[in-house]
């Protein structure tokens, strides 16, 4: 589990040099998408009713191959100032509440603005 969370950790310090590159700083607002992964449909309504509950808008979609069901992609976006402690922070306590509801924090990525 700290393996992962350290991967999500060093993906978040390269992307966020990446953003610098592209203008971004922690006076830029940004819309950061964070990506969830659930194959149990109890496990993704208990990731919704928490985010929900702090105000996080997200989004499902459920994926299929052909006629086979195989799970929900939830994607939470959060819309701010940020900055890469900000960052960790947050990616932090969604990997502690995607574990916490069984569901898998695939990462974060944003559009960068013009």
């Amino acid at each position: 589990m700290k393996n992962e969370m350290q991967g999500h950790i060093d993906r978040n310090e390269s992307m966020w040099e990446i953003w610098k590159e592209h203008g971004v700083n922690s006076e830029t607002e940004l819309t950061v998408n964070f990506h969830f992964y659930s194959a149990n449909k109890q496990k993704m309504e208990l990731l919704c009713e928490e985010l929900k509950s702090e105000n996080i808008k997200f989004e499902v979609k459920e994926t299929r191959t052909l006629i086979f069901f195989k799970g929900y992609e939830i994607t939470a976006d959060i819309t701010k100032k940020w900055s890469l402690p900000e960052l960790q922070g947050k990616t932090g306590n969604l990997y502690i509440l995607s574990k916490q509801v069984g569901v898998s924090l695939d990462g974060c990525g944003a559009k960068m603005p013009n």
